[in-house]
């Protein structure tokens, strides 16, 4: 009898044990499947502004060297989108250029967009045609973003001025980056960023980086673009620009201040490249949806009080109704809210 019970004993033992085995197991592979389904942000933090960089002396013109001119380019059949619409009024409000030029190769694309009613009011817009490249030194150009990868360096080097991205946003006036031959987003480690620069007519990066192209790779997305300039050009000759680190925002690392917080830390930059179109890849925990004209009164995240900011005059939520241009004025911006 007490064999019996010794072995019962035993063997509820041995079957609890199995079952605790069994139960962890079970745990631990469903949290694993949950973590591998768990969508992880792509780009590990970037302190940027914490980073050293290489001190380098660059010659100072005064604060008007480089003319008060912005430059857009269009190229193709699109209709004027929501992120163009956002960085065009941006740039006029906070800059107030004395010309805000589109340069564009089917300009009756720009101005038939149902959405041109909502930037054509602005003073001093002028549409500019201008070709498409086709060809770069004998080289077939491979991508329309290629194509206006050159042209924004034809047109510094006709005009001079202030070149930004269709979805680069000025947060405040570049002017203090209009004393310098050229300016241009490099953070420390990386390419420079060709999203946003500043740059007089007769710059001497502007050429090299003209003449680089004679390099040109059709295959390569940001060679031509970044990678070489940063390494052929800026590498041996740093003095050439006036290096922003942090302050364009064209580090990848600025989508989580703009899609994942609701803060004022966007107001730290002078302009931000805004990473519009790949937002759903750099930002996977933003289920917001898209973000357009009727949503972006909703949207929570600093985008959103960026966008209403330019849209309507205000950070705050729930306003979406877009103003006449001409009613708006830095000045009188509202930044009271928007996060809730």
């Amino acid at each position: 009898m007490n064999l019996c019970s010794h072995r019962n004993k035993r063997f509820t033992v041995k079957r609890i044990s199995w079952l605790v085995v069994g139960a962890t197991i079970l745990t631990m592979v469903t949290y694993s499947m949950r973590y591998m389904r768990k969508p992880r942000h792509p780009v590990p933090p970037f302190y940027c502004w914490d980073l050293p960089i290489p001190k380098v002396t660059v010659k100072e013109y005064n604060d008007t060297f480089v003319p008060n001119i912005v430059h857009f380019i269009r190229l193709g059949n699109a209709p004027l989108s929501f992120i163009e619409v956002v960085s065009i009024r941006a740039a006029w409000l906070q800059q107030r250029p004395d010309s805000l030029m589109i340069h564009c190769d089917n300009c009756s694309a720009t101005t038939g967009s149902e959405n041109w009613k909502h930037i054509k009011d602005i003073p001093r817009l002028t549409l500019n045609y201008v070709e498409k490249p086709e060809t770069i030194f004998g080289t077939k150009v491979s991508w329309i973003q290629h194509a206006s990868d050159i042209v924004r360096i034809r047109v510094l080097r006709k005009y001079g001025g202030i070149y930004l991205d269709s979805d680069s946003y000025v947060v405040k006036s570049l002017d203090k980056y209009r004393r310098y031959e050229a300016a241009i987003g490099w953070p420390p480690g990386q390419y420079i960023g060709s999203q946003v620069i500043v740059a007089h007519k007769q710059s001497e990066f502007l050429r090299l980086y003209y003449e680089s192209y004679r390099k040109y790779r059709p295959d390569l997305w940001y060679y031509n673009a970044g990678e070489l300039p940063t390494q052929e050009i800026l590498g041996p000759k740093p003095h050439l620009v006036y290096r922003i680190p942090c302050d364009f925002g064209v580090h990848e690392d600025i989508t989580r201040t703009l899609f994942e917080q609701c803060n004022d830390d966007w107001r730290n930059f002078t302009a931000v490249h805004v990473f519009f179109r790949l937002r759903s890849h750099y930002c996977p925990f933003d289920t917001f949806g898209p973000i357009n004209f009727e949503t972006v009164g909703r949207y929570k995240a600093n985008f959103g009080k960026m966008a209403r900011l330019v849209l309507t005059g205000s950070t705050r939520l729930g306003v979406s109704t877009v103003k006449n241009i001409s009613l708006l004025s830095a000045e009188q911006l509202d930044y009271s809210g928007g996060c809730r």
